[in-house]
């Protein structure tokens, strides 16, 4: 799949087979991933076109995002749902700088925007609205330092409660969200004084919750849906300071379409109140994702799992470590073999279907243990033949199909083209590879042009592989009987920070 974002991207949605790549093979054409549906690139300006909705878009978490080759995001289901009713065509373009997808869709770039906009005053005289989408509130994101997590009377100190103690406090948001916006309104209704620190369009929601944990800054501001998913992965964050009385998000039309919201808000209110939509609202804004210190499978009679006699033949097989392999489907689906995810992926090693099937493994069997391991090892070979063929030092080769087995093997692809173009060692994870896959959640990063596959969410495979070696070591010092039940039960105190993520994965 080629994905080379540029000002306006053009993407035309339809499903193609799995491809894998041939050896020697250096196309730019990559399956990603396990059950790919593939998202081609068309590069040409805005034109409309009879039986198309045309749509803007954010390319971020929670709107539209390309993850193991497969389009997802909330508003990119509801509107390819919508589509579908109404025999349209999706075509969506990326806006690269948010700050200006609202003033590309006035001046007729698109028939409509969506990115978990706010419907608020300052838009409205710009654009009109959908009905809405769902509610939400405007909450303080905040650091729960150590020493507030030891004491409640440090926490009480430290952490802001109420919006009239953010008197004489710095808090960094974008300059032209709905949250600068409603840190201004504060302001005025309240007479208080706070450094309202304007980052850049290129800075998004995403980054700044991310400097807010990693103690870079001290406040900023988000959506509550979008900020419950980030502190499943952000274990010290506080988020239960609203700022504002509740929201509504909708997605934007052109103030002279009228006959496109009528159509819309029609169809949304037959829509809004049915199973269908609240499973796609939760698969995306439940903070589902396993918590970070769930207590590691218990141990008994020396042994990992009830299946380690299973996962040791197949691991002879590949000639891998039989306790790294139990540690993957630890952290996929703790041992589960009836695990299944929202999206389809199943069984211990959280398969998906289109994979299985290239394995000789059919849907149905897919909770059966053998079947499972027989279709997520070929998997892992798969990707290690891969990465064997590019990499020239293999020393980090098993970081690097971790990372692809968890988030797809483009965006691990780009990570390492964007290590290269950054002067950094492209065969080695930690510290060069693993920072770019991080850094492909700013839009500088996933729209540069040695970048197929645009945004990811690149925190996730981050603390996916050193989650899964953490496990391997201390089912390694296990099993050699180099430490005790007591010692391996002390990994579940242990501050990691992802549960189980990966698309199409248990708990994403």
């Amino acid at each position: 799949m080629r994905f080379c974002l540029r000002p306006y991207l053009t993407l035309a949605i339809f499903s193609i087979p799995f491809l894998f790549l041939g050896c020697g093979s250096d196309s730019k054409s990559v399956e990603t991933g396990q059950d790919s549906t593939d998202t081609t690139i068309a590069y040409m300006p805005f034109t409309m076109k009879r039986g198309t909705l045309h749509v803007l878009m954010d390319n971020n978490v929670a709107s539209y995002y390309i993850l193991k080759g497969q389009p997802r995001g909330f508003d990119y289901e509801i509107l390819k749902w919508y589509c579908k009713d109404h025999g349209l065509n999706l075509e969506i373009d990326v806006i690269p700088n948010f700050d200006y997808i609202l003033d590309s869709l006035t001046a007729g770039k698109g028939d409509l925007a969506a990115g978990n906009l706010t419907i608020t005053g300052e838009r409205l005289r710009k654009v009109q609205f959908s009905t809405p989408l769902h509610y939400t509130r405007q909450v303080l994101v905040q650091r729960i330092t150590p020493e507030a997590r030891r004491s409640r009377s440090k926490r009480k100190e430290w952490l802001v409660d109420h919006v009239l103690e953010l008197e004489g406090r710095t808090i960094h948001v974008n300059r032209t969200s709905s949250f600068a916006e409603r840190l201004y309104n504060i302001v005025r209704e309240n007479g208080i004084q706070m450094d309202i620190v304007e980052v850049p369009a290129d800075v998004g929601y995403t980054r700044l919750i991310e400097m807010v944990s990693e103690g870079d800054i001290d406040l900023t501001v988000a959506d509550e849906n979008i900020a419950r998913l980030h502190r499943a992965y952000y274990s010290n964050l506080d988020i239960n300071t609203p700022i504002s009385l509740t929201q509504a998000i909708a997605w934007a039309i052109p103030p002279d379409r009228d006959s496109l919201k009528m159509s819309i808000n029609n169809w949304l209110a037959t829509k809004t109140t049915s199973a269908r939509y609240n499973i796609i609202y939760n698969k995306y804004f439940s903070n589902s994702i396993r918590n970070s210190r769930e207590s590691i499978r218990e141990i008994q009679d020396g042994r990992i799992s009830s299946y380690d006699e299973m996962i040791k033949e197949r691991a002879q097989d590949m000639g891998w470590d039989w306790r790294l392999v139990a540690a993957l489907i630890h952290q996929e689906s703790r041992f589960n073999a009836n695990a299944k995810s929202p999206f389809g992926a199943t069984g211990l090693m959280q398969v998906m279907p289109a994979t299985g099937e290239r394995f000789g493994v059919s849907p149905s069997e897919l909770h059966i243990p053998a079947q499972n391991l027989q279709a997520g090892t070929g998997f892992l070979l798969w990707l290690e033949d891969y990465w064997k063929r590019k990499m020239e030092d293999s020393t980090d080769i098993k970081k690097f199909i971790l990372a692809s087995y968890n988030v797809g093997l483009g965006h691990v692809i780009d990570a390492r083209n964007l290590a290269i173009k950054y002067n950094l060692e492209p065969d080695v994870w930690y510290d060069n590879v693993e920072v770019m896959l991080k850094n492909k959640m700013l839009p500088k990063y996933y729209n540069d042009p040695v970048v197929d596959h645009g945004y990811c969410r690149g925190s996730e495979p981050y603390h996916y592989v050193r989650n899964i070696l953490e496990i391997y070591q201390y089912y390694r010092e296990f099993t050699d009987h180099n430490s005790t039940l007591e010692d391996l039960a002390d990994l579940s105190t242990r501050p990691t920070l992802m549960g189980n993520v990966g698309v199409g994965k248990l708990d994403e």
